[in-house]
Order: C-alpha cells, then sequence, then structure tokens
C-alpha cells in the first residue's frame, strides 16, 4: 500500500460515512410507506416505465446512488481548490438564482425550480454550499484585527455575501431556505468571533427591520405564522397541516401504528407526507422510539462532523466542515420544529429522508467535503 493510501485510510472518519449512508437508506424505507400505492407504475426521468408501489422511494433510491458518486467527487476535490475557486462557485450559483427569477418554472405558486428536462434543479439547494465556501473564504481571509473579535465595521463585506442570496431566494418565495442561508452565514461569523456591542447592534438592526420585513411577506406566509399561536383557528385552510402534522404525530405515541398502518399517512389526510411532513410519517408508524433513533443518528452525524472540523489545522477548511455541520442541523431543527407545531410552515425538507433530489445530491456532496477534509486535516493553507 503507498503511503497516500495509507495516509487517506487513516484519516478517513468511518463514522461519518456509517451514518451519511445509514440515515438515507432508512429514508427509504420510510419513503416507501409514506408513498405506497400499489397500483402506481414510476416513469423514471422519462427513460423507463417501472412497476413498483412507491414512487417517491424508488426515485429517491436513484438520487441516493447519484449521491454516493456526488459524495465521492466531493471527498476528492481539495480544500486548496475550494478556497481558490470560492468566488466562481459563489457567482455561479448566484447566476442559478437569477435565472430561476427570469425563467423558472413555477410549482404550488412558487417559483423555485429550473427545469432541465429529465429532472427539475432547484438552485437554492446548490447556493447554501456556495454560501458556505465563499463565508469560509472571507471569513479566513478577513479575521477579526485585533485577533479575537469582529467589530460591525468589519462585517459589512460578511453581512452583503449573506444578505444578496438571501433575497433572491426570500422572492421566489422560499422563506424557510431565506432563513436557513442566514442561520448558516451568521453561524460561522459567530464561530470566528463577534463583540457584544456589535452583536446588540445586529438584533437591533433585525429588530427594527422585522416590521417591513413582515410587511413584503405574501397573505400566505402571514397567515401561516400566526395560525401556528391558534391552529384550531382556522382547522381546514392555514392550519390545516399543522393540525393533521400534530395529530399523526401524537397518535404514534411510544412504539408507533406499525409499518405502513398509519392512518394520516395511508387515507392522505397528512398533506406533503414525502416531503416536508415526513417526520409525521415516521413517528405515527415508528413512535417515539424511532424518533429517537433517527434524531440519535442525525446526532452521530453532527458529532463526527464537528470532530472533523475541530481537528484540521486549515482555518478555511475548519469553517467549510463547520458550515455544512450547521446547514443539516438547522435544517433538522426547522423541519422538526414545523411538523410538530413549534415553528411555522416553511418548506424546509428534513435532510436526508425527505424526497427531493437536490436535496439529497446538495447534502451528500456537502457530507463528501467534509469526509475530504478529515483527509487532509493535516494539511495547512498558509493565508
Amino acid at each position: 500500500m503507498s503511503r497516500v493510501e495509507r495516509r487517506i485510510f487513516a484519516n478517513f472518519d468511518w463514522t461519518l460515512a456509517i451514518f451519511s449512508v445509514v440515515i438515507p437508506l432508512l429514508g427509504l424505507i420510510v419513503l416507501f410507506s409514506a408513498g405506497y400505492d400499489a397500483d402506481s407504475s414510476v416513469d423514471l426521468f422519462g427513460l423507463i416505465t417501472v412497476n413498483f408501489p412507491s414512487a417517491a422511494c424508488l426515485k429517491q433510491g436513484v438520487y441516493f446512488l447519484a449521491g454516493l458518486l456526488v459524495m465521492a467527487i466531493g471527498v476528492c476535490i481539495p480544500t486548496q481548490a475550494l478556497y481558490r475557486y470560492a468566488f466562481v462557485i459563489y457567482g455561479i450559483a448566484l447566476g442559478l438564482l437569477l435565472a430561476v427569477a427570469g425563467f423558472g418554472v413555477v410549482v404550488n405558486g412558487s417559483r423555485r425550480w429550473l427545469d432541465l428536462g429529465v429532472f427539475n434543479l432547484q438552485p437554492s439547494e446548490f447556493m447554501k454550499l456556495g454560501l458556505i465556501v465563499m463565508m469560509a473564504r472571507v471569513l479566513s481571509k478577513r479575521t477579526p484585527q485585533d485577533g479575537v473579535s469582529y467589530r460591525l465595521s468589519e462585517l459589512m463585506v460578511p453581512l452583503v455575501t449573506i444578505g444578496i442570496p438571501m433575497l433572491l431566494i426570500a422572492r421566489q418565495p422560499d422563506l424557510g431556505t431565506a432563513l436557513s442561508l442566514g442561520i448558516v452565514g451568521v453561524s460561522q461569523i459567530l464561530f470566528m468571533g463577534v463583540r457584544r456591542k456589535t452583536l446588540l447592534a445586529i438584533v437591533a438592526v433585525v429588530l427594527v427591520l422585522a416590521y417591513p420585513a413582515w410587511e413584503m411577506l405574501h397573505d400566505y406566509q402571514q397567515r401561516r405564522i400566526l395560525v401556528l399561536l391558534d391552529p384550531e383557528s382556522d382547522p381546514k385552510g392555514s392550519g390545516y397541516h399543522i393540525t393533521q402534522s400534530k395529530i399523526a404525530v401524537g397518535s404514534g405515541e411510544l412504539f408507533g401504528k406499525g409499518y405502513r398502518q398509519g392512518t394520516q399517512t395511508q387515507l392522505e389526510f397528512l398533506p406533503e407526507h414525502t416531503t416536508d411532513f415526513v417526520f409525521s410519517v415516521l413517528a405515527e408508524e415508528w413512535g417515539f422510539v424511532g424518533c429517537v433513533t433517527i434524531l440519535g443518528l442525525f446526532l452521530g452525524l453532527f458529532v463526527a462532523s464537528l470532530r472533523i472540523a475541530g481537528r484540521t489545522r486549515d482555518l478555511f477548511a475548519c469553517l467549510v466542515a463547520f458550515g455544512i455541520t450547521v446547514q443539516i442541523f438547522a435544517h433538522v431543527v426547522i423541519n422538526i420544529g414545523m411538523v410538530i407545531g413549534l415553528m411555522p410552515v416553511v418548506g424546509i425538507p428534513l435532510p436526508l429522508i425527505s424526497y427531493g433530489g437536490s436535496s439529497m445530491l446538495s447534502i451528500l456532496f456537502g457530507l463528501g467535503i467534509v469526509q475530504g477534509v478529515s483527509i487532509r486535516r493535516m494539511q495547512y493553507r498558509p493565508s
């Protein structure tokens, strides 16, 4: 075995690899039940028609296999290359968002996708990685002048870097993804350190802009936030999603109703049960024990990723690994908070579980990059 191969196997994080594969496989099991239709035939991207009782599961399986390839590509990308081409990656992602604004596909009143013929591409998913890499480049190049924490004047460039894609995505409208971008970018800034006065000033600005931001929301987005306080006020309208989701989650009790025995899911009372509310399907059929198991797997994924970020010698690589971890963590928290009625319905999928090709590919690619950081963690890129 060569010296390079020994180094790769020595620094390869098998824990991260196991969690990266096990969680999507369990997701396929959940999706098989969530999308079950005994009489369905699946059109696989216009290439072939297959008799299979769950279109969501079969298509997600294809996305997962493609995701493994994409993850392997992510492992092979040197951190130095990400640093060198951070502006290009960010610029391409912005260009795709502008393309969506110009001639994107409208689905359910939202313009979020580009029609590529074989499948629809959701550029906002790839903007998450573009922002993480760009913020890591900016912050590692512009460390705090006092070596400890940022002043407000030092944060103008990072805040603009976050704000531009947030505005483009919010106009689609996709409030959930826009907020998740903000969470990731701000988390990277906080990771570097921010003065208390600067943090208070930012919070004050956010509070001042809260009312104008509220007025910019669409009517249905405002109703979703208001109905969070009282879902029963509109049980057949804005409160329907939350009400049905809470019924499904609560009825699962300790061990669940059994696989493919969830009445809310199988009788299709639960909306968007293969995408935004797939955790409700899991809770109804697998119960509290199943939910804790999935959350435990996500916790293992986060711990493994943060351990990699903490071990690397390069600040840029550390910020990239940390940002990818925060991105997945934010999606898990927002999605689960949404389905149990603690947060408004904002259309955030459950990572590696919810149906969606763009989400699966972007997350597995990100995890591949984190694995690459682990393999090269002893390398140091001089600033």
